[in-house]
């Protein structure tokens, strides 16, 4: 039975068990020994890039990402006891691409520790798609995601409203190897931790493999997107 059409309507699905415990621990150890915690350039590692490609391939997900889509970004997420943090609920409105360029449906141009991000044309927010992939347990005290299911389908949402429509809010808990799939158009936050555990996330970004108004992908590091696969 596919998720896909409850993903749809709620923007947002959590399938369980898409990883074993073994594979999320061999996961956590690249992390560890490459000091990569908080990184947003993690497909730059070839362990991450075959990570992304086996998530697209994956029987759990099919019909959650979309065909032709590639692996973006990966970023990981720690809480912990020593490193604790909250997020206000937003939507996500930027994507990571590989240079700046004048184009008047481009806007909010930054610059972060991995390159360019700009904000892009609905059409292109709509497609995109996060892939959070639970590396350790996260319960009610570990600072879960919270959504509000539906926001996706509303387009951008003022600080104001988002912030009302936080009592239909859901918290977004997992075990590990779990994932958590959203829209990343869906209104989310991410609260502090309160208990002692520590809770790691793999946060990978897909959208489609062809950018409007000249934009690009960011290259990354010597792994290639393995779009074949996902095309067949």
């Amino acid at each position: 039975m596919t998720a896909a059409p409850d993903f749809a309507r709620r923007g947002f699905a959590v399938i369980p068990g898409v990883a074993s415990t073994g594979q999320c621990e061999r996961y956590a150890a690249q992390i560890s020994a490459h000091g990569t915690a908080g990184s947003r350039t993690l497909l730059s590692q070839a362990w991450c890039g075959e990570l992304a490609d086996s998530l697209v391939s994956a029987p759990a997900l099919q019909g959650l990402i979309p065909p032709g889509h590639v692996a973006v970004q990966c970023t990981c997420f720690e809480k912990s006891e020593s490193v604790n943090w909250l997020v206000p609920v937003h939507q996500d409105l930027s994507i990571p691409v590989r240079g700046r360029l004048d184009h008047a449906a481009l806007r909010g141009w930054s610059r972060k520790e991995d390159g360019w991000y700009v904000q892009p044309p609905a059409g292109v927010l709509e497609q995109m798609v996060a892939v959070r992939l639970h590396l350790d347990p996260c319960g009610a005290t570990d600072g879960p995601v919270h959504v509000v299911p539906g926001s996706h389908l509303q387009g951008s949402i003022s600080s104001q409203d988002a912030v009302a429509m936080r009592r239909n809010e859901l918290a977004c808990l997992a075990q590990v190897g779990d994932v958590l799939v959203m829209r990343p158009l869906l209104l989310h936050r991410s609260s502090k931790a309160t208990g002692a555990s520590r809770r790691r996330v793999l946060h990978f970004l897909f959208g489609p493999a062809e950018l409007p108004h000249g934009l690009e992908w960011p290259k990354r590091g010597g792994w290639q997107y393995e779009t074949d696969r996902h095309n067949s």
